[in-house]
């Protein structure tokens, strides 16, 4: 984006708070968007394939990876643009194309209902497929409105100083996608934030036996959509739809204010309580998507297997695997681990990457962090490995604080600097102007008025 010139026109002030309002709420509509859904890029990722699959679309995950990154930043980046009035025409008509894709898509949603939210807000906030159409008809009409009238208004910076602006916004939701990505989320939006419990306060294993046999799972695979029970999970190549509880001779959908972790072994059986026991340290390696995983992953996940052995606690391994796959999976990577099978959604509800691990004390979660941001070689080697597994503990929620004040000193420190400049250039061009009025100045007897001594307005 390059500086714009200044075409500014004298408005009446209603107009001009009425432009202020429009940019100041649709562009914290953008930034909050881009923010949330950069915050937990891999929520970004899965909602794409989610869409990928019901179109029948063959993307290559690096792809998706990069188009998820891609459009965080530019709805972040161009949000914060217009919050600040900068690139006042090029930021508009980049949002107007943003949206022409957009609007028709959210439209195609709420009428045929493929998925069940787009994920506009990621896990931060759930829309409806009507009420996000209803936000993005909004959205677009303001931003028609700007299109007329948001270069006539200046913005916060002047044309010389946009692009900074530009460039500490950009590194900024970068930083911030590439610490959710590789690490995990600086905020977790989902159900098992860290200090949830993994252990149910139910001790009734037969009320824990009903809810497992009235559970049901809706698969697709080629256009083709079936109902399996908690026994008989399909293999990868199926692509987890919904899931629901039959009871009393009809279905009724999972409460969504709460996703429960159910463990089944190679046989089918609900080993939750076994697999999750609450005592002592306990370390879950999360594989939501075992097609994904490299297989030298396992050499690092038996070093943590026996680090854990030495600290008296357990590990286990919950992969999207079929249960009747799981053994045959073992005996082909060498796995000294046990390895159990859980429903995809709910293993990338609890926690994100492709292989990572969930740290337990008690059965509650204390921290998540994505295994290859792990360096296991040091991590088994350390003299106190109860104190080096606390030091895993990622710090994305105070950094994220820092990160924003950072930006917002960055922010102000360039208006300040840009406006000091401004007050210079105008008190050189002011007394450019006297000078030059001075020396316009008819000349009397031969010489001009600057010649002839000081001037009477100026006796000094």
């Amino acid at each position: 984006m390059k500086p714009e010139a200044d075409d500014r026109e004298k408005l009446p002030v209603w107009q001009v708070c009425a432009v202020w309002a429009l940019r100041i709420v649709v562009g914290a509509l953008f930034v909050m968007s881009g923010l949330v859904k950069g915050i937990d890029v891999w929520g970004s990722v899965f909602k794409f394939e989610e869409y990928f699959t019901v179109w029948g679309i063959a993307v290559p995950g690096s792809l998706t990876v990069l188009t998820a990154m891609a459009l965080c930043s530019a709805e972040f980046l161009l949000g914060a643009m217009l919050l600040l009035g900068c690139f006042r025409r090029t930021t508009v008509w980049l949002l107007l194309a943003m949206m022409a894709v957009m609007l028709p898509l959210t439209c195609y949603i709420w009428l045929k209902d493929p998925v069940s939210d787009c994920g506009c807000f990621g896990d931060f906030l759930i829309l409806s497929n009507a009420a996000t159409f209803v936000k993005n008809i909004f959205i677009t009409a303001a931003l028609v409105v700007l299109a007329f009238m948001n270069r006539k208004v200046a913005g916060l910076y002047n044309p010389y100083s946009q692009w900074i602006c530009g460039v500490a916004c950009l590194v900024f939701i970068t930083l911030v996608e590439l610490y959710g990505f590789n690490i995990q989320p600086m905020i977790d939006f989902r159900s098992f934030p860290a200090g949830t419990s993994l252990v149910s306060a139910d001790d009734d294993d037969e009320s824990d036996s009903s809810v497992t046999d009235n559970l049901r799972f809706i698969y697709e695979k080629d256009g083709e959509r079936k109902e399996f029970s908690a026994s008989e999970l399909p293999d990868s190549t199926w692509t987890f739809v919904d899931r629901v509880t039959v009871g009393g001779g009809r279905e009724t959908a999972l409460a969504d204010d709460r996703t429960e972790l159910t463990v089944f072994d190679s046989e089918g059986e609900n080993i939750t309580r076994d697999v999750i026991s609450g005592a002592g340290p306990e370390m879950v390696v999360i594989v939501p998507q075992f097609e994904r995983a490299d297989i030298y992953y396992i050499s690092f996940i038996n070093e943590l297997n026996e680090m854990m052995n030495r600290l008296n606690g357990s590990l286990v391994a919950l992969t999207d695997l079929a249960p009747d796959s799981i053994e045959a999976m073992r005996d082909a990577s060498m796995a000294e681990f046990p390895v159990y099978s859980a429903e995809s959604t709910t293993l990338k509800e609890l926690s994100r990457g492709v292989v990572s691990i969930v740290m337990l004390d008690d059965g509650v979660i204390r921290w998540k962090r994505n295994l290859g941001s792990i360096d296991v070689e040091k991590l088994v080697s350390a003299p106190e490995l109860r104190k080096a597994l606390d030091s895993q503990k990622p710090d994305g929620q105070a950094r994220l604080i820092r990160w924003v004040v950072i930006l917002l000193i960055v922010l102000l420190a360039i208006l300040a600097i840009d406006r000091f400049l401004t007050a210079i250039i105008m008190a050189r061009k002011n007394g450019q102007a006297e000078n030059n009025s001075v020396n316009l100045q008819p000349e009397e007897d031969g010489g001009s008025v600057a010649d002839s001594g000081p001037s009477e307005t100026n006796p000094d």
